[in-house]
């Protein structure tokens, strides 16, 4: 049928929904797609940890304050972060950027980097294989039954404020050794700015160029 239609996500169908009441899925920020741009001091400025967002009345109907933390919870995997409420995402659904969080060490970056203490993944809650059905059943890709897609946007979470005291992304593992003869990276880069170049020439000399 060369028209859309729905079924319900294969995953969903053999969980609990009610157990597993938000939709979560991610999304790569388009500043930063991949890994190789967490190189990139600017756009690290710009976002160095990603957060999970959560429609605000939802999250105070469970007396989940905004950036405090949680746990996330499919049924494979768990996972502690952050909140960030806001209006403009659906009271079923959360989502996250998934291309931020760093195994400390990676990339050139600090141990206690803010990509490894407060930066997480997805990855742990989703599972490559279909839950069981039967003990006898043989397990079952969970793709996309059209494409092989892997199904990153048909997981269902739990969610449940942390503990006091309960901060920091959560798994954590051990930094990452750096690479042989690897110089460490600077805690501060600068830039030299042109402007003193220009203004080292009289204004008439630019007009007359018609240079802006």
């Amino acid at each position: 049928d060369p028209l859309p239609f729905y079924y319900m996500p294969l995953e969903e169908q053999r969980i609990d929904r009610d157990e597993y009441p938000f939709h979560a899925v991610n999304q790569r920020p388009m500043f930063m797609y991949h890994s190789w741009d967490s190189q990139n001091a600017w756009l690290r400025q710009i976002m160095s940890q990603n957060y999970l967002f959560m429609n605000r009345v939802a999250g105070e109907k469970m007396g989940i304050e905004d950036l405090s933390w949680v746990w996330v919870e499919s049924h494979n995997g768990k996972i502690r972060v952050q909140v960030k409420l806001m209006e403009g995402t659906n009271e079923q659904t959360v989502w996250t950027w998934n291309a931020i969080a760093k195994r400390g060490g990676a990339w050139g970056l600090s141990d206690d980097a803010n990509e490894a203490t407060d930066g997480f993944l997805m990855n742990h809650l989703i599972s490559e294989l279909l839950p069981q059905k039967g003990d006898k059943e043989d397990r079952v890709t969970n793709s996309d039954p059209v494409t092989g897609q892997a199904a990153w946007y048909d997981l269902r979470v739990k969610i449940t404020p942390a503990a006091p005291g309960e901060t920091g992304t959560w798994p954590a593992f051990s930094a990452l050794k750096p690479q042989p003869n690897a110089k460490p990276s600077p805690d501060m880069l600068s830039y030299t700015s042109h402007e003193n170049v220009n203004l080292k020439r009289p204004m008439s000399d630019i007009l007359t160029r018609g240079e802006k």
